[in-house]
């Protein structure tokens, strides 16, 4: 059988993104509970022999749990899939300090997908991001510091009121960080999000000129 990706979900968040719906909790009460939960899951696999090449941990926000805990399943997932290729970890720049990426780093996490969204402060505001692009400067600088060669941004097209000019501005400032990798969404509203009630009158941009903003 050939190797494995793995996927492990972080349900905790410190505040709800009106376009989110992904499922996701903002009570922080339950993470060590979802830690030892996960580890015996993870634990049930040793002797499947399963195999995996790459680990990518997601949310929800991983970033507002401890790093010994992300730590912890890292380790847990190399004892039972024998992981030895890149490790992702998910990450708000709101909740990244230099002492935290230097633990997840030494643990073994060798690539960091942080959250910028936009490189526009009022952007943020409108879905509800809690971090400013500075923000998103001082964490993409102390993950360079960390010894994380591997930064991934994460950036939404089609925010409301986004006119194609903005958009190439949050790339030009994406760019100017040095990524060595950029996922970049097109915003799809789902039901049942706060944004999906006042999607009429939000200023979305038209499927034309979202699809010009992915060109």
């Amino acid at each position: 059988m050939d190797p494995i990706g793995l996927y492990i979900h972080i349900p905790f968040c410190a505040s709800k993104c009106g376009y989110c719906d992904f499922y996701s909790e903002t009570s922080q009460e339950g993470k060590e509970a979802y830690v030892q939960g996960l580890l015996e899951e993870i634990r049930s696999y040793r002797a499947e022999g399963v195999s995996a090449d790459t680990l990518f941990i997601g949310g929800g926000t991983p970033s507002v749990m401890e790093a010994g805990q992300l730590v912890r399943l890292l380790n847990a997932c190399r004892e039972a899939f024998g992981l030895s290729g890149e490790c992702t970890l998910e990450a708000n720049p709101d909740s990244v300090s230099p002492a935290f990426l230097k633990e997840v780093r030494a643990g073994g996490f060798n690539r960091i997908s942080l959250g910028m969204q936009s490189a526009c402060d009022e952007e943020l505001r409108t879905i509800g991001r809690v971090h400013t692009m500075e923000q998103v400067q001082q964490a993409a600088e102390a993950a360079r510091k960390a010894k994380i060669q591997n930064l991934s941004l994460d950036l939404i097209y089609g925010l409301p009121h986004q006119t194609q000019e903005r958009w190439m501005e949050n790339l030009a400032a994406a760019v100017a960080l040095n990524p060595e990798h950029l996922s970049c969404y097109g915003l799809k509203v789902e039901e049942g999000t706060p944004l999906f009630a006042v999607k009429d009158t939000a200023g979305l941009p038209g499927d034309e000129e979202q699809a010009d903003m992915y060109l």
